[in-house]
């Protein structure tokens, strides 16, 4: 039952969202019906592998999703939570098929086997790990399973716990027999350490590109779309559009920052009064309000330093501006702390008569076998209830009062939001001067006059531009920048570093290229956006890519120019012609695809170390120059079979990766733009 206690403490605050959820997805099947369709037939929230994926089941796994994540206090936002549950869904819709052709299965013995046998699951370790003995607790795992439909949270737990051991199961089954499917054999290993095995020194010439003249040479649109054509799958693209966008910010004006500092400044007199509670003012009036701590003087900001020097108890500095903030701060006391101290405790909660008792009974020589026995604090209980060291502020304010005005060896009761501590009191760093200081501080926000000013001067803008061609004269008129984003997901929230943007995103994904938007405001500012350009899920056009096919196939044609050119001509001859020089490299081999004094140069290291030693070499295309070689000299070692083989099963180790890659690279469309 503990365990199903804890399940309460982690998820009881958020059993009403969730049966608020299941309320609403109730409400929106039934509005989703047939007789009263709020998207008529447009349920359909997209397409994976051939399988339809209808709204409401996706939303309600986002449901299910989101309260799972609160349930074990793990933060994540609306879109993370949405993106997660797509992909898994993904995943199981794909390796659901490939698991199945496999006849891979999971069975209900290997589930409970992964939280009671021999092969736990690591996401379970945590849940039930004995924090005194640090060693997974069997019982208090089958007692969970016995009892958790006694628990409407434990049970909800559980269920999505045991889908998603079972997906983890499946998938790493499948991996398995990928991998061992895949080994290097023996014959494999002795021909790549020969390979290895042999390097080769060389001279050879760099001709650059750059100095053959592109104009020399004719690459005609045929040629293009022939090498388009053959190589196409290597040009597949996400879907994405094309922004051009003008961003008019809004900012604080200097009557909004003399206003904010006004506003500071007539609460000085009240923050002065000598009967005012100087802490609970400031949580009352403060938009960042926080505990009373002590802070040495070189702690303080170099403003509150000077400040306490020659200031009296009860004393307001300010306001002073500190970034965006304008501030006012009194001294509320000044006394001798240490820095920091050394403390155990004992950690109860709800138990205030055990609390009691233990009081009566502890003491310096027994207090770590209490904490031990009795403390849930699973942390420090282990440890004696030890919370070592720790510095002034750390703690939680009642805690760390308890401690830093303690007496040294005295054992207190205190209670905080976590329960009720038994604190020993160790020992205590040596004592300091201290200051406590409670600060008001107001944010420097921009005044509705200046947001309507900003949005009157995006407004007329906006209204003097219907087609593209108008928006880039208007933004070269008004000096006005305009700012590029490419490749925009349809699921993305932002655009660069514009924030809440998903409005701008939805919007590009309905309108028509040239298109104009109207004024949307994220954020801190106002943006219109001008669409440049659709790109659909597939293969990027011939046109967006024929400047590098143009490029490699003028590499290629100038490669058979320089080929042409160096017949029966010496390297140095061929330097000399092309006003390059001779270079060298010594131990080239399959080992590395670098060449000293040329770079990274795969199609020059495999001529290379394949040609006929002391023959000049016909010209081998690069990436950045044509290269002329000539073997000068061939290295050969030994062969080491059992290091080729060991970098074969290295590059196989990742092979179940690619795998996968390659099984999630399904038809799929994802039309969630159109409700989120």
């Amino acid at each position: 039952m503990a365990t199903l206690q804890a399940l309460r403490n982690k998820a009881g605050v958020f059993i009403a969202i969730f049966i608020g959820l299941a309320l609403l997805a109730f409400i929106l099947t039934d509005l989703l019906g047939s007789n009263g369709s709020m998207f008529s037939n447009n349920d359909v929230i997209g397409e994976i592998d051939g399988q339809t994926i209808k709204y409401q089941d996706y939303q309600n796994r986002v449901d299910e999703t989101e309260t799972f994540c609160k349930m074990v206090q793990q933060p994540a936002t609306p879109e993370q939570i949405r993106e997660s549950v797509w992909q898994q869904i993904k995943s199981e819709i794909v390796m659901g098929k490939a698991c199945e052709k496999a006849g891979i299965d999971v069975t209900g013995e290997e589930l409970l086997d992964m939280v009671t046998g021999s092969h736990i699951s690591p996401a379970l370790m945590g849940m039930f790990t004995n924090p005194q003995t640090g060693v997974y607790d069997r019982a208090a795992a089958e007692n969970f399973l016995r009892n958790r439909n006694n628990d409407y949270q434990a049970a909800f737990y559980w269920n999505f716990m045991e889908k998603m051991l079972k997906e983890n199961r499946l998938s790493a089954k499948y991996m398995n027999l990928i991998n061992s499917s895949i080994y290097c054999t023996d014959v494999q290993a002795k021909v790549e350490a020969e390979k290895r095995a042999k390097g080769v020194d060389m001279a050879f010439v760099s001709v650059r590109y750059n100095t053959i003249p592109d104009s020399t040479i004719t690459v005609s649109s045929s040629d293009i779309k022939a090498r388009y054509e053959k190589n196409k799958d290597l040009y597949k693209v996400q879907e994405g559009r094309d922004l051009e966008y003008i961003s008019f910010p809004i900012k604080p004006t200097e009557a909004d920052v003399e206003l904010t500092r006004k506003s500071v400044e007539e609460l000085k007199a009240d923050f002065s009064a000598s009967d005012v509670d100087a802490y609970r003012f400031a949580q009352n009036n403060a938009e960042t309000p926080a505990a009373e701590v002590f802070l040495s003087q070189s702690q303080l900001p170099q403003v509150l330093a000077d400040f306490v020097k020659t200031a009296a108890v009860g004393e307001v500095y300010g306001p002073y501006r500190e970034g965006d903030f304008f501030k006012i701060s009194r001294l509320v006391s000044v006394t001798q702390r240490p820095d920091s101290v050394k403390a155990s405790h004992i950690l109860l909660r709800e138990k205030a008569a055990l609390a009691d008792s233990l009081m009566g009974v502890a003491n310096a020589s027994n207090f770590a076998e209490l904490a031990r026995k009795y403390s849930e604090d699973p942390g420090s209980a282990i440890n004696g209830g030890d919370l070592d060291w720790f510095t002034d502020g750390r703690m939680v304010p009642t805690f760390n009062e308890a401690c830093f005005a303690g007496t040294k060896g005295s054992i207190v009761k205190v209670e905080s939001e976590y329960g009720i501590h038994i604190i020993y009191l160790q020992d205590k760093g040596v004592s300091s001067t201290k200051y406590s200081i409670a600060t008001v501080d107001k944010s420097i926000q921009y005044s509705t006059e200046t947001h309507r000013d900003v949005f009157n001067l995006a407004n007329d803008f906006a209204t003097k531009v219907s087609s593209k061609a108008e928006f880039d004269a208007l933004a070269d008129t008004m000096n006005y920048v305009k700012r590029f984003a490419t490749s925009v997901r349809s699921n993305a929230q932002s655009i660069n570093n514009v924030a809440s943007a998903r409005e701008v995103v939805r919007w590009a994904y309905k309108a028509k290229v040239g298109e104009v938007s109207d004024i949307f405001e994220c954020g801190d500012e106002f943006i219109i956006a001008s669409l440049v350009k659709k790109q659909e899920a597939g293969y990027a056009t011939l046109q967006d890519v024929s400047p590098m096919l143009t490029r490699d196939l003028l590499n290629e044609k100038k490669t058979a120019i320089v080929n042409s050119a160096i017949q029966g001509k010496s390297l140095a001859q061929i330097a000399e012609a092309y006003n390059s020089k001779v270079d060298s490299a010594s131990n080239v081999s399959f080992a590395s695809n670098t060449v000293a004094g040329a770079g990274i140069e795969p199609n020059l290291v495999a001529a290379a170390v394949s040609a006929e030693k002391g023959k000049i070499s016909e010209a081998v295309k690069g990436s950045n120059a044509a290269y002329v070689f000539e073997v000068t000299n061939e290295v050969v070692t030994e062969a080491d079979v059992d290091a080729a083989k060991a970098a074969y099963n290295q590059q196989f180790s990742s092979l179940s990766y690619m795998v996968g890659d390659i099984l999630l690279d399904v038809e799929t469309e994802d039309n969630r733009i159109n409700f989120y």
